[in-house]
């Protein structure tokens, strides 16, 4: 979906086009009802307990540094921007991030590490 920015030409443009018929409005609660029954909903919600799980099992330090990619099947694939920061991780904490992204009731089995292969995530 593109954003469209105000200015003049537009403003001439779009007031140029004819409109033939009454414009109808759509119902709000109709619209809110099927955001919040679709899919894309439903998986925002997990990512949103997927990250609160980390922020729990991991601290203000890491999530900073780290990105959950990708949840598909049970598989949560997490991005880390740095080697140290990965080796870190899997070795020390990756066990309580399993059992804390389980307790939450995220559905994920498995973390699956990788190194960020863009920018740093810290700017």
């Amino acid at each position: 979906m593109a954003i469209f920015q105000s200015g003049p030409e537009r403003d001439r443009r779009l007031s140029a086009k004819p409109r033939y018929g009454y414009r109808a409005t759509k119902p709000l609660a109709h619209e809110i009802s099927q955001l919040l029954g679709s899919e894309t909903f439903r998986r925002l919600r997990r990512f949103q307990r997927v990250n609160d799980a980390l922020r729990n099992a991991l601290g203000e330090t890491f999530i900073l540094r780290i990105r959950p990619t990708s949840l598909k099947a049970g598989i949560l694939i997490i991005e880390v921007a740095d080697s140290p920061l990965l080796a870190e991780i899997k070795q020390h904490y990756d066990h309580r991030v399993t059992q804390a992204l389980a307790e939450a009731g995220t559905g994920v089995s498995r973390v699956q590490w990788r190194l960020a292969r863009r920018r740093p995530m810290t700017e």
